[in-house]
Parts: C-alpha cells; sequence; structure tokens
C-alpha cells in the first residue's frame, strides 16, 4: 500500500501529460539524490573539519582556480547570491591569504579574485582529501556503473548550464 503524500504536481496548460510526468519524477528523485551526494560525495563537514575552513572558502577556492579569475559579480552569480554577500566572504579569505583582488590591465574599473599560494596549498590538500573520499565511495562499483554514474553528472552539469 502506497503512503499517503502531498502532491507535488502542479497542472500547467501548456504542459504535455508525459512531460508532468517527467517533472514530478524528477523532482521526487532530487529529494533522493540530493542528501545522498552530499553526505556520500561530498561530506562538507568532515571536509571543513579536516582543512580547517568553510566550506564556502573551499567552494570560491575551487571556482577562482577552476576559471583563474573571477570577478565579484562572476562569483555571486555562480553561487546564486547577491554581490553584499560575497563581497565579505572574500574580504575573510583575503586576511587568510587565499585569495588577493587584482586590477585588470585592460580594464582597471573591473577587480579579479585570484588564488594565492596559500589557496592553492589549501585546495590541493581538498582536492587529495576528496579523491581519497571519492576512491573509497566509488572502488567497488563496476566498471560499467561508474561510467554511467560520471556520465549522468556530465549531463546534469551539461543540462544546468545552457542558460548560463
Amino acid at each position: 500500500m502506497e503512503k499517503d503524500r502531498v502532491p507535488v504536481r502542479q497542472e500547467h496548460s501548456l504542459m504535455e501529460p508525459e512531460n508532468a510526468q517527467a517533472l514530478e519524477k524528477m523532482y521526487d528523485m532530487l529529494f533522493c539524490a540530493w542528501p545522498l551526494m552530499r553526505r556520500k560525495l561530498l561530506p562538507t563537514t568532515a571536509l571543513q573539519n579536516c582543512v580547517g575552513m568553510p566550506f564556502s572558502h573551499i567552494q570560491v577556492l575551487a571556482l577562482v582556480d577552476h576559471y583563474g579569475s573571477l570577478s565579484i559579480t562572476q562569483i555571486s552569480n555562480l553561487f546564486g547570491m547577491a554581490k553584499s554577500n560575497i563581497t565579505p566572504l572574500i574580504d575573510r579569505m583575503i586576511e587568510h591569504g587565499l585569495v588577493r583582488r587584482e586590477r585588470m590591465m585592460s580594464d582597471k574599473r573591473i577587480v579579479s579574485v585570484v588564488i594565492c599560494e596559500e589557496g592553492k596549498k589549501r585546495l590541493e590538500e581538498v582536492n587529495r582529501l576528496l579523491y581519497d573520499h571519492l576512491f573509497a565511495v566509488v572502488r567497488d562499483l563496476g566498471k560499467e556503473d561508474l561510467h554511467k554514474f560520471t556520465r549522468a553528472l556530465e549531463d546534469i552539469v551539461s543540462i544546468l548550464t545552457k542558460e548560463d
């Protein structure tokens, strides 16, 4: 017997019935997948404790390292947060020697955030810990499951970045 659930489907006049079913399935899967992914793939609390810095700092370091440099506006857009919330975060990271602000040579009005040596060292530590953790999670997966899982993550990123 299926338990009573709060209905999630909203009727959208322009949506085909198959798409409405897919949307409902996606809704259900997000609430199942998100906690599993956070707990199993990206254990933020344990990671923060190991490296001694907030997860928000880790995220900024990873983004700035990935892109080379980012403006406060770009960071706020990637995080989906207001610039007024990102600026104090960057200020704290500067105080810890993780990142620095640099004026762009091409346009002095533009200030970019770049990673410092200390930030690179800390990010290397994070990467090593995460890599070891991910290895422990996936080591028992078969080759096919590992490829399917990797492909699923690639598809998620590809789909969600289409609008960006």
